[in-house]
């Protein structure tokens, strides 16, 4: 019990640091204008997913000591992926996104699915080595170019910014780096004693709990974004976050430490994964009706199966998973 709400501790740590951090981002940021799917992707997307990263830099470096905690590298990463696009599309579709251009679909396409297939072929293996992990870095620079590349106007600066203001966010910065440091390394060690404790794997509980816990900050921009009627913000948060989380947060856990990846992620994660991520591109760019609650409850659904079924398989979810 009390490695467990050690583990909660943690996971609300992860989610109030990344709070802190992204009011503080989000401040410096203002003097750029740019688009709300842009700036979703770029700068939301990343601040968001601070908590992945730090949760595998923490446990990568865990692993250079001697303990093998690859598993909690991809079960976070690869769990909030999937909890990103089947829970958090799931629950806030049902206050509705609209469909989006479909000349953004070749690109996003590109880099969802492609990042899917790029960490299931170099998990062949399994095993991610560490210029396999550069390669997964390269191409999330390859995104970041493309965003970047194809924004439909270049940032104005805004007059309103201050000196005053600008280091209040730097502050807020620092605060909130601290936080999820801290928080990162309390979340690593109570899973991974949660995890012993009721017989599961790391990487299932990684996979379940801290990928529902770190996808707090998502859920919580997505339902602002879209109370504001300003959907674009959050489908550019999202989409931004599983790009980064499958490319970036193995990438550069696997340069730190190279990871050894389950044979149940190549069964079971990555095809829900690449199922839902598809899904989610047909309902947003091929579809006219967007997601809302038919689309919702299927995303959702698909999300409480796999839950389930990582739940309650022995053959996937025990310690020898």
């Amino acid at each position: 019990m009390v490695e467990f709400l050690l583990l909660v501790a943690g996971l609300a740590g992860l989610w109030f640091g990344s709070e802190v951090l992204m009011r503080g981002a989000m401040s410096l940021s203002d003097r750029f204008a740019a688009s709300d799917a842009l700036f979703g992707m770029l700068v939301l997307a990343i601040g968001t997913d601070l908590p992945e990263l730090f949760v595998a830099v923490d446990a990568s470096l865990g692993s250079l000591r001697g303990e093998d905690l690859s598993g909690i590298v991809i079960g976070s990463a690869v769990g909030s992926s999937i909890g990103q696009f089947g829970l958090v599309f799931g629950t806030a579709g049902f206050i509705g996104f609209q469909a989006m251009r479909h000349r953004y679909l070749a690109r996003h396409a590109v880099f969802l699915i492609g990042s899917i297939i790029a960490l299931g072929l170099f998990s062949l293996d399994g095993r991610i080595s560490r210029a396999e992990g550069i390669g997964l870095i390269l191409f999330y620079a390859a995104y970041l170019f493309v965003l970047l590349r194809g924004r439909e106007a270049s940032p104005d600066i805004f007059q309103s910014s201050t000196k005053k203001g600008s280091l209040k966010a730097w502050v807020l910065l620092a605060i909130g780096l601290v936080i999820l440091w801290a928080s990162a390394r309390l979340t690593v060690d109570s899973a991974v004693e949660f995890a012993a404790l009721v017989g599961l794997s790391n990487i299932a509980v990684s996979a379940i709990i801290i990928g529902i816990g770190s996808s707090l900050p998502e859920v919580s921009v997505s339902f602002m974004a879209l109370l504001k009627k300003r959907g674009a913000l959050s489908v550019g948060n999202l989409m931004g976050s599983n790009v980064l989380d499958t490319l970036l947060v193995p990438g550069l856990a696997a340069v730190i430490s190279p990871l050894f990846v389950p044979r149940a992620v190549l069964i079971i994660e990555l095809p829900v994964l690449l199922l839902i991520t598809a899904s989610v591109l047909v309902f947003l760019y091929v579809s006219r009706r967007g997601i809302h609650k038919a689309e919702a409850a299927f995303l959702l659904t698909t999300y409480v199966v796999y839950v389930a079924v990582r739940l309650t398989d022995p053959a996937l979810g025990s310690v020898h998973a």
